[in-house]
């Protein structure tokens, strides 16, 4: 069995200060070893319950936080940018499953460890054919895109009940209780180990079950941004259309086509910020 991880920093265990997540920070070194460990435990149990290989791609700013020398030795880790497919650089239609580490919450959630949408400085909310998306939705639809299902998530109590909404029933594991932006009631560690043992377990055993999303027709993106000079830049890409002062959309009937796209858009946007 092959499983492909997306790990980003925000939703790991005892982050929730700047400093945890900011390569600049004084206790970044500290938010990257959590980062590895969290992520350690969860390719463990992974392997205990059938896996045979597993690529993991660091999803986290410069991605290059995973101190690799510390890292599962049989991982494989793909790291550091530009990546072609960003958050979920790797995929491709070889694998069994995904699962997404350290996840956090979409922009505007209230009680959201780090709520935002890929870029925190210029995305206000993206929807996919109406329906509001965070990084967990739109990055299984890239999974999705190649016929692979999401099989498991963690992260703080916001995003695991997001990822219901936006993929489906698949598993999730809370490792901290969000109370604001920049603080949450974390698990125990011994919490920590039993509850990732049980839900990674869950998931191996049902991983045929879980949904995989796919569109046939046409996708409608939708970007609201924080300002608008970053609808401006937007608007330099051809077929994009504005829908108001702060939002563009944009209609193909390929997922991957859009995903590349709001992620060039959010580039523009990162110029004016």
């Amino acid at each position: 069995m092959k499983i492909y991880i997306s790990a980003d920093i925000e939703g790991i265990w005892g982050v929730v200060s700047k400093s945890h997540i900011m390569n600049t920070g004084k206790d970044y070194e500290r938010g990257r070893k959590l980062m590895t460990d969290e992520v350690n435990i969860a390719v463990e149990e992974a392997f205990k319950n059938g896996a045979k290989e597993i690529i993991l791609n660091d999803s986290h700013g410069s991605m290059d936080n995973i101190i690799i020398e510390q890292l599962h030795p049989k991982v494989k880790l793909i790291s550091g940018q530009p990546k072609p497919l960003s958050m979920m650089e790797g995929i491709d239609n070889t694998f069994d499953g995904v699962m997404f580490i350290g996840y956090h919450p979409r922009s505007g959630s209230q009680n959201g460890i780090f709520d935002h949408t890929y870029s925190s400085r210029s995305i206000a909310e993206i929807k996919i054919n109406d329906k509001s998306l965070g990084e967990c939705g739109l990055n299984g639809r890239a999974a999705g895109y190649y016929g692979v299902p999401v099989i498991f998530l963690s992260g703080d109590t916001t995003v695991t009940k997001q990822a219901k909404e936006e993929i489906g029933d698949i598993e999730t594991l809370a490792v901290k209780d969000s109370l604001s932006r920049y603080c949450a009631a974390n698990l125990s560690r011994l919490e920590l180990e039993t509850k990732y043992r049980e839900k990674i377990k869950a998931a191996f055993n049902n991983i045929s079950k879980y949904p995989i999303i796919s569109y046939d027709g046409e996708i409608k993106l939708e970007i609201t941004f924080y300002s608008t000079v970053m609808a401006d830049s937007a608007m330099l890409i051809p077929r994009v259309k504005r829908e108001d002062d702060k939002s563009v959309s944009y209609i193909s009937n390929d997922y991957m086509e859009i995903y590349k796209l709001f992620r060039v858009m959010i580039s523009l946007a990162r110029l004016d910020s």
